[in-house]
């Protein structure tokens, strides 16, 4: 950002149309802006994010969308975590305490974004089903709508928009044409994932998740249907098969773990594979256009975070963005480094076996004075992982970094890493 900065903006332009975009849209078209999307409907089967968390649940009640997304959702009342025959972790969303919501849903991905952007439109939001034009201006941080963009929306800015924001996800629209760097997480695994017409599902909604012979694995149950996703390294799924379907069906029939609880499963939908996992981008705020959502930065699914963190992300643009000054929009650009870089942390402690061992620690000693003491303190604050809040309390991360330095006792974190 640069003392150039725009603020006080009147006109957006938003660039993508998931859930941060409309999230985006939807506040700041109520705050009286005059906003569009650009969005070009795409037919991508399946969509990573199907679970949400107890954190999103204020968010789509303050859009007043959860309702909507109720009627066609399962409810999820906890998340339950198979690492070994002898670590078996189940937590309820019931325990929860404080101001966290005591449940959430899983979405069918397709139906949720249609929900929030069907509700940006009902704010005022207008919407191009054009996949937008963008340009640099000259050698500046600037960027601008492309002539033939700006006549298809039929000068519905009356110029060029006063800002424009990058919610292309994945694509990386502005970060790839203002050459903006990122820095990537030490993982170099592969998600394949597809529907399923049935798999063990231990707890009701309860999302699975659970440790494979080398990765691991989601059970996200949906009406009709059970999403089951395998997340491993790049060289060790290469050896189940030349295309993704080959090595996703393979993996299901050979896999000990997924023999036991998918075995009998068909697949019932194309496979979908990711390979870009981790990354945050460096800058998230230029003089006219911010990043949000994955495009300024997405981590590992294992939480189910990253549609807490895209929507957060979305809240707290809007906010700075009506606040209108440049300290504001780097209050943004720190938050959005903040959240994504305590959600890396988490997720290595999920893969170096440090954070269940922790809680096997926890299990052995239950009937200590000490832990019985502790067990409410630890719980509600541990529990923030699984709600999705973990990033928004400074205490309950510093709590957790206590626990994964000095809560193993003798235990090795090796036993329970992730293959």
């Amino acid at each position: 950002m640069t003392a150039k900065t725009v603020v006080n903006a009147r006109t957006i332009a938003i660039l993508g149309a998931g859930p941060a975009a409309s999230t985006l849209a939807i506040l700041l078209a109520r705050a009286g802006k005059r906003v569009a999307l650009f969005h070009k409907p795409k037919a991508a089967p399946l969509i990573v994010g199907e679970s949400l968390v107890p954190a999103i649940i204020p968010m789509l009640q303050q859009l007043g969308v959860e309702d909507e997304v109720r009627a066609y959702s399962m409810l999820k009342p906890g998340a339950t975590f198979n690492l070994s025959d002898e670590v078996h972790f189940t937590f309820f969303f019931k325990t929860l305490t404080g101001r966290t919501a005591r449940y959430a849903y899983n979405v069918p991905r397709d139906r949720f974004d249609d929900t929030l952007l069907n509700a940006a439109k009902r704010a005022g939001a207008a919407v191009f089903e054009i996949t937008a034009g963008v340009e640099r201006v000259g050698t500046s941080d600037r960027v601008q709508l492309s002539a033939e963009t700006l006549a298809a929306t039929g000068d519905f800015f009356g110029g060029q928009p006063d800002w424009i924001i990058d919610a292309t996800g994945r694509v990386r629209l502005l970060p790839n044409l203002l050459g903006i760097s990122s820095s990537e997480g030490r993982r170099k695994d592969v998600a394949l994932f597809a529907h399923v017409d049935k798999t063990v599902i231990e707890h009701e909604g309860h999302v699975h998740t659970t440790r494979l012979d080398h990765g691991w694995s989601w059970r996200i149950p949906l009406p009709g249907r059970v999403s089951l996703g395998m997340v491993l390294g790049h060289e060790h799924a290469q050896r189940f098969g030349a295309t993704k379907e080959e090595r996703y069906d393979n993996l299901l029939q050979q896999d000990s773990v997924l023999r036991t609880v998918a075995g009998g499963a068909k697949r019932i939908t194309p496979v979908m594979e990711y390979t870009n996992y981790q990354l945050v981008s460096s800058r998230s705020v230029g003089e006219n256009w911010a990043l949000v959502g994955d495009t300024a930065g997405f981590i590992d699914p294992v939480f189910s975070s990253g549609l807490f963190l895209g929507m957060n992300g979305a809240f707290l643009l809007a906010d700075a963005m009506l606040k209108g000054t440049p300290d504001a929009m780097k209050h943004y650009e720190r938050e959005v480094i903040h959240h994504l870089a305590t959600w890396h942390e988490i997720v290595d402690y999920f893969y170096n076996g440090r954070l269940f061992t922790c809680f096997k620690v926890g299990q052995m000693l239950r009937d200590t004075l000490l832990v019985k003491l502790t067990f409410p303190h630890m719980n509600k604050h541990l529990g923030r992982i699984f709600s999705g809040a973990a990033s928004t309390s400074p205490y309950s991360v510093g709590l957790l970094r206590f626990a994964m330095k000095y809560g193993l006792k003798d235990e090795n974190p090796a036993q329970l890493a992730i293959r």
